[in-house]
């Protein structure tokens, strides 16, 4: 967490209104019961600050996931997952140095995706929303480029499965997540204009 504080932030002085960001991870797991995922994300977005402490702005979200289970005799399934969605979000800052600030960001954000099990006939698509509240904490580098730090704290998600043809295996389900630790911290790269 320490070195997460010292290589981000935000300077509160800067002339330009706009900045462009962008974070991606991968992830390749492979453990010892024959199960590998490897998977990835890319979430672009926009933001303008309306003062030196109020921002708004939008973010995308692309992500992609595929595990291979492998049985007996040989047997392996393989599952593929995407989903991408929009999320409109409000930020207020708060100046911690002349290049450094701390932050709290609201985001709603809704969404699709699908999931398809090879050689199976159907795909499972469902639609989702999701709201969360994250703080974070932004450092100017350069006049023009900052990176941040935000630690997905409060996330709220709900899903609705959309039925198949025959109008059977609709279903909704939601869950509240509370993330505590170092694997809900992501890291963006920003360019303001």
């Amino acid at each position: 967490m320490a070195a997460t504080l010292l290589i981000a932030g935000l300077a509160q002085a800067q002339d330009e209104k706009m900045w462009l960001s962008g974070s991606a991870n991968f992830r390749n797991y492979n453990d010892d019961s024959d199960t590998k995922i490897t998977g990835g994300n890319f979430s672009p977005a926009f933001g303008y600050y309306i003062t030196p402490k109020i921002a708004v702005g939008i973010g995308l979200s692309f992500s992609g996931q595929k595990e291979e289970e492998e049985f007996g005799n040989n047997v392996t399934i393989e599952t593929t997952m995407s989903e991408f969605s929009v999320a409109p979000f409000f930020r207020y800052y708060k100046s911690i140095g002349d290049k450094c600030s701390l932050y709290g960001e609201v985001y709603v954000g809704f969404g699709s995706g699908k999931s398809e099990i090879e050689g199976a006939d159907n795909e499972d698509t469902y639609g989702f929303l999701q709201t969360g509240i994250a703080p974070g904490i932004e450092y100017w580098f350069h006049n023009r480029w900052s990176v941040n730090a935000e630690w997905g704290a409060l996330i709220y998600r709900a899903d609705n499965d959309k039925a198949d043809e025959d109008g059977e295996d609709d279903y909704k389900s939601s869950e509240f997540n509370v993330g505590l630790d170092l694997s809900s911290i992501s890291f963006g790269l920003n360019f303001h204009f």
